[in-house]
């Protein structure tokens, strides 16, 4: 399970390092389908991968598990990027702090329900 934790660890590092670099062209003031399909996109990005990570778990219990382990480094680090969002991520507007915040909120969210998802039964029709 230590595992989860570090891939939490490289995702958020990763996802940390992309928004740094590159964030100014994403968390730009834009039209609300702009935000919709952020957001969208994000919740694909995120969803897909972690429901295939739990589903590969033997029990529920074990991808919920691993779900709580890969968003909790996030979670308590991307707490100092928001606190300190100017100085973690000075090529964005400060305009931008909220639906980066909301984002954040939004993407662990959608990981938690990923890990927790119905899984089929095997031999039964839902």
């Amino acid at each position: 399970m230590r595992r989860f934790v570090w891939i939490g660890l490289a995702v958020w590092l990763l996802a940390t390092l992309v928004v740094r670099l590159w964030g100014q062209s994403v968390f730009r003031s834009g039209s609300t389908a702009k935000w919709a399909l952020l957001f969208g996109l994000t919740a694909v990005a995120i969803a897909v991968p972690i429901s295939v990570l739990a589903r590969r778990l033997p029990t529920r219990e074990a991808g919920l598990r691993a779900a709580v382990l890969i968003v909790l480094p996030g979670l308590l680090l991307d707490t100092g990027s928001v606190l300190w969002f100017r100085s973690v991520f000075p090529n964005l507007p400060e305009m931008a702090g909220m639906p980066f915040a909301a984002l954040l909120l939004w993407a662990y969210a959608i990981a938690l329900l990923a890990g927790v998802w119905p899984r089929r039964v095997p031999g039964s029709s839902s």
